[in-house]
């Protein structure tokens, strides 16, 4: 396929992300087209479906009529297996919504069939595509604070319980709550940040609180019914086989001014400490990122960020890079193994979390 080719993309699940970051992600891109909208409920799928001139479809069997050269998958969590699965046994090429699947032996066997299809499978990291994470990756590698001993990681919300009630707040559509939900790209920024080797032991611990009464909502919107049965905070630590020891507290609704993203690492010749915010919160803490970096013994050196002016950037990078992967005939950046690994690790922090202290 040609640089020049037309790429039609199938969007699979018509929920909040999709409409508000995918959609006009991808109907920015040149020679690229939107060829069908799924979702169960028909009225989802037809709103998006008009916005992007596309067809709209309550079923699977309906999408097979249209030629498309991949997929976006984002829909509710306990489904990307099975549907990340049917497309790529067909060779279509899928970019997945995090996470990968909720569970290890699910993110295994897709694995193994994308390589089988030879189709691309693109995990939706998209925070790697952010600036100040590429000028952090950018620092580590370049070793200016040596060897990483330590990497902390943290995503807080003072009010970002993703509709209580939704399937995000149910187990058997979720597979957990924020750890697998924000956890989910801030263990991936941990083994991406430092090439972290594979894991030797876990520890976590999950809490929860009531959900605020009183109209309870956020930009995500507003509250569904009671039924939250997953975690809201998650707080667990890795030791990593090459001793690296990882942090990472994650939390829907916790006792901060606002919402805020904190990656700290520390080396054995300096220390480096981001502050940003990941997603679309209108409560963040910082007004924009900065970068603290110390060497080991010195007063530290601050970096500073120019202010997004294109709130997509990251999901246009991602859309970009999607479909160049097809155009080309290429494995993303972004492999299958980053998903796997990332929902291993998931899976062995709630193995923890139930059971103790869990050596791998």
């Amino acid at each position: 396929m040609s640089n020049t080719t037309n790429v039609s993309i199938g969007i699979i699940g018509a929920g909040w992300v999709a409409e508000h970051a995918h959609l006009p992600s991808f109907l920015s891109m040149e020679g690229v087209s939107i060829g069908a909208v799924y979702d169960t409920e028909l009225s989802r799928a037809a709103h998006l479906a008009e916005q992007a001139g596309a067809r709209a479809c309550t079923s699977l069997s309906e999408i097979d009529q249209i030629p498309l050269d991949g997929v976006l998958v984002c829909t509710p969590n306990h489904t990307h297996y099975e549907i990340a699965k049917y497309f790529l046994q067909q060779g279509i090429h899928v970019l997945c919504e995090k996470p990968m699947t909720t569970t290890a032996e699910e993110a295994v066997s897709l694995r193994r069939i994308a390589e089988v299809s030879g189709a691309v499978l693109l995990m939706g990291f998209v925070n790697r595509y952010r600036d100040d994470i590429r000028e952090l990756r950018s620092r580590i590698t370049s070793g200016h604070i040596g060897d990483v001993q330590v990497c902390e990681v943290i995503w807080r919300r003072k009010k970002g319980i993703p509709r209580p009630g939704s399937w995000f707040t149910q187990q058997k559509l979720s597979g957990g709550g924020v750890l697998i939900d924000l956890g989910s790209h801030m263990i991936d920024q941990m083994l991406f940040l430092t090439d972290a080797p594979e894991p030797v032991a876990c520890l976590a611990g999950l809490h929860s609180r009531p959900v605020q009464q009183g109209g309870y909502s956020n930009w995500l919107g507003s509250v569904e019914s009671q039924t939250v049965e997953v975690e809201d905070t998650a707080i667990g630590m890795i030791q990593f086989a090459n001793g690296m020891l990882g942090r990472i507290h994650v939390s829907w609704q916790d006792d901060v001014e606002g919402d805020a993203v904190e990656i700290h690492l520390k080396g054995n010749r300096g220390s480096m400490i981001l502050r940003t915010l990941f997603g679309f919160s209108n409560q963040g803490l910082y007004k924009q990122p900065s970068l603290q970096f110390s060497r080991a013994g010195e007063d530290p050196e601050w970096f500073t960020f120019p202010p997004k002016t294109d709130v997509l950037i990251e999901f246009r990078r991602q859309a970009q890079h999607f479909v160049d992967c097809i155009r080309e005939t290429k494995q993303p950046y972004i492999t299958a193994g980053d998903g796997e690994r990332v929902i291993r690790l998931i899976q062995l922090l709630y193995q923890s979390a139930h059971k103790g202290l869990v050596a791998t």
